[in-house]
């Protein structure tokens, strides 16, 4: 496998930047800040899904300042030839993409889960060992700068133990015996409620037999009960059809006592109604006799009252013509001033516009130039490219000068200006003057071209000012001619107001006309408010005659009406009367056959019945619901029994799982995590001791001991030496763990490594030794350790890797 580049954008202080690697040992070079850690950060993230805030507290300082996204891909080659591109975003909604290259483009993997995509990419590099990738990238294959020496330097040995089980997969069968004492109490105690709970219950099985008998007997009082209680209801039936045909006999006697009251009220309330309506009789006869005295009043008043509103209504008229006379008179006064204010007002415009348009012509012959303003201004385009020849004559005296004065130099101290050499010719001479009169001509020159610059500033200046007075004069013409266009506008609506005065001369007289045709209109009113008082006297003469008919016209007219309603009651009067003499004599009769005792002794017989067979009932009930709570009890005490023998088959499952939980605490999870971690500590000590001695150069055993302690043993004054790691030095302590951890990834089998500043504290012998060792490894010598690696990551500023490495990749 082999990582062919890597494509950072938005990464911290990777704006875009795009990096490709070798085979063999890639070494990354540059200053601190230059980003060389966040490379292989970058490399963790985007194809072992290492998470950011593994990197950074927070997910935000992963990317570039001012960033809101960021994207890392990765191109590698598997083992299978086949080109692949992993590609993680970073920020809100981050994706994780795997492509495949085909035909020269690469094509995106369908992925549902994020963890679909980590499988994929562990099958394609080997590593499905059944740990997540992140894990094995932070804990061996690229563990980060500040990590390490990580685990190698904890001094509590179970803790240490615990880091490496873990680094090395085998944590599980140490977990799982930890965890099963767990289970184990957790069977015992269980086993331990079950048997305290059986034995809870055993006790309430006691009164079963009791509580059946108890039943037997309930049942047997409830059927004699029941029987009882069906002849009671046989007898009740019996006496209630004799008390329905008893009380039927008293409702018809005290139904018919209610008719005959009923009657007697009726015929009561009838004789009165009779004698009212006899009254209202003799009302409407008298109302007639007022109605007919003063009929002749009322049709004179309603006369005067025709009359009266006929004489109203041209009171109206009248109104509406004297305010159309006086809008008129309104309307005339108003147009009569406003005849005189326009009049006033087309004057004054008149006299303000003749006296702007002479103000505007006086400015215009103001504003004229004189002849010499326009020449001098033309002057403008020659003189400044006059000037323009002279100052280029000036740069180059400027720059013979310049020339002269380093020749000067150069002379003076025997140096050829053509050779840049020691002049043979004036060797041992003083070199004679022969830049003086140059000089002097130059400085006329320049005097004289000086003189005629300044003269030409001033003809410049005078130039600019004609001009920039002509385009002001240009300008201020422009702004009379648009007042001149304004004051021709203002002039012509002027003259249309002037026309419109016609106008309103018509319309006063027109107004005036109308006015005095609406007074002529007024003379026909003149003897209205006369006849309007004579009317209003005559209907207030004749007024009491007409309330007086009004009054009485309603009830006179009702007396036929009222007279037919007099004859109905007299005959309705007479029909309750005969009615009633029949209802009292069938009472009489009715209450001549009928026996009260009897009833009262029906009524008596039949609440006895009745409170018998609610007493019955409710023994029922009480015998039933008795009945009922046995039964409950029974079944809760059976449902008692079959827990208790389903309990008692729980205890025994368990204590069959007691036993096989001890059984594999005991002889397999207790033995396996020490011997598998012996085994491992065995092979990685053998490997990494070649890698040691190749580091070191000495004949230092490096051990890797109990409980994962690094442990160093050589020979001293003939005897064996062993020194752990508290008791070495920084330089040895660094070796172990660089030569411990190259053992570890060909252990689990990673064909990319990451190491990130792996010679610090590493004097100078033991880094070009490490190095060395690499390249040894790169190459598979035998001395060392064979290949394992395809690919070797190195952050360095050492030297020593420039002679081993692949490819330096300076950042």
């Amino acid at each position: 496998m082999q990582i062919l580049s890597i494509h950072l954008k938005n990464i911290k202080s990777h704006r875009d930047t795009e990096l490709s690697f070798s085979a063999g040992i890639n070494v990354l070079s540059g200053p601190n800040g230059a980003g060389k850690s966040t490379v292989f950060e970058a490399i963790g993230y985007a194809m072992f899904g290492v998470d950011a805030k593994d990197f950074v507290s927070n997910v935000e300082r992963f990317l570039s300042i001012g960033s809101k996204k960021g994207e890392i891909s990765v191109v590698f080659r598997a083992d299978d030839g086949e080109t692949y591109r992993v590609s993680r975003t970073v920020g809100a909604a981050a994706k994780w993409l795997l492509a495949r290259e085909i035909g020269g483009l690469f094509e995106v993997e369908d992925h549902a889960r994020l963890e679909e995509t980590e499988a994929r990419v562990a099958e394609i590099l080997g590593l499905s060992n059944g740990r997540p990738l992140a894990e094995q990238f932070k804990l061996v294959i690229g563990p980060f700068q500040n990590d390490f020496l990580g685990p190698f330097v904890i001094k509590q040995p179970t803790k240490r133990q615990e880091a490496f089980d873990e680094i090395l997969g085998i944590d599980a069968w140490r977990k799982t015996y930890k965890g099963t004492a767990a289970l184990l109490s957790a069977v015992q105690e269980r086993m331990k409620v079950l048997a305290a709970e059986v034995a809870g219950k055993q006790e309430q099985l006691v009164v079963l037999p009791d509580k059946s008998a108890e039943l037997t007997a309930n049942r047997s009082d409830l059927v004699l009960r029941q029987q009882e209680l069906t002849d009671k209801e046989t007898t009740l039936v019996a006496l209630e059809t004799l008390l329905g045909e008893q009380e039927a006999q008293e409702k018809a006697i005290s139904a018919l006592s209610n008719e005959v009251q009923l009657l007697e009220n009726r015929i009561k309330d009838g004789n009165a109604k009779t004698a009212e309506q006899k009254l209202r009789v003799e009302e409407s006869q008298k109302a007639l006799k007022i109605v007919d005295e003063s009929k002749s009043g009322k049709e004179a008043f309603d006369k005067a009252e025709a009359l009266l509103t006929a004489l109203r209504r041209q009171e109206q008229q009248r109104r509406v013509v004297e305010q159309e006379i006086a809008g008129l008179e309104k309307e005339s006064l108003r147009l009569s001033q406003l005849l005189a204010h326009e009049r006033d007002e087309i004057d004054k415009s008149g006299n303000q516009l003749a006296g702007e348009q002479e103000k505007l012509h006086t400015s215009r012959i103001e504003l004229q130039p004189d002849a010499h303003l326009p020449a001098t201004a033309a002057r403008l385009a020659g003189v400044k490219m006059e000037i323009e020849t002279l100052k280029g004559q000036r740069s180059l005296l400027d720059g013979r000068r310049e020339s002269l004065l380093e020749g000067r130099e150069k002379l003076a101290g025997g140096v050829c200006p053509f050779f840049q050499e020691q002049c043979r010719n004036i060797a041992g001479s003083e070199p004679r003057d022969v830049f003086s009169s140059r000089f002097a001509d130059l400085d006329r020159l320049a005097s004289d071209l000086d003189g005629k610059l300044k003269q030409l500033d001033m003809q410049l200046k005078e130039a600019e000012a004609a001009e920039k007075e002509l385009s002001s004069r240009a300008i201020r013409l422009q702004e009379l001619d648009k007042q001149l266009a304004a004051l021709e506008e203002r002039r012509s609506k002027n003259n249309q107001r002037s026309a419109g005065l016609d106008t309103i001369i018509t319309q006063h007289a027109g107004a005036a006309g109308r006015v005095e045709a609406r007074r002529g209109e007024l003379k026909a009113f003149a003897d209205l408010d006369a006849a309007i008082v004579q009317s209003e006297q005559e209907r207030l003469q004749h007024q009491p005659a007409r309330d007086a008919c009004t009054a009485n016209l309603n009830v006179a007219q009702d007396l036929e009406n009222r007279l037919q309603q007099q004859t109905k009651m007299e005959r309705l009067l007479k029909e309750l009367t005969e009615e009633i003499t029949a209802r009292q004599a069938e009472l009489a009769d009715k209450k001549s056959r009928f026996r009260i005792e009897l009833l009262l002794q029906s009524r008596q017989d039949k609440e006895k019945l009745l409170a018998d067979r609610a007493t019955l009932r409710q023994q029922i009930i009480d015998l039933d619901r008795n009945a009922g709570r046995l039964e409950t009890e029974i079944a809760r005490l059976n449902k008692i029994h079959v827990e208790i023998l389903g309990k008692q088959a729980e205890i025994k499952s368990y204590d069959e799982k007691e036993k096989l939980v001890k059984f594999l605490r005991n002889q397999l999870f207790k033995n396996v995590s020490s011997q598998l971690s012996e085994r491992f500590r065995e092979e990685i000590s053998l490997r990494a001791d070649r890698i040691y001695r190749t580091i070191a150069e000495s004949d230092e055993e490096l051990y890797w001991g109990d409980n994962y302690q690094i442990i160093l043993k050589d020979m001293q004054d003939g005897s064996m030496r062993e020194r752990s790691d508290d008791q070495l030095s920084g330089g040895q302590m660094m070796s172990a763990v660089v030569a411990l951890r190259l053992a570890l990834l060909q252990t689990i089998g990673a064909r990319v490594a990451f190491f990130d500043e792996p010679t610090s504290n590493l004097d100078a012998a033991r880094r070009e030794n490490l190095a060395h060792a690499f390249r040894a490894i790169d190459v598979g010598r035998e001395e060392v350790t064979e290949h394992w690696y395809d690919q070797l990551f190195l952050v360095s500023h050492d030297v020593a890797f420039s002679e081993i490495t692949d490819k330096i990749i300076e950042l």
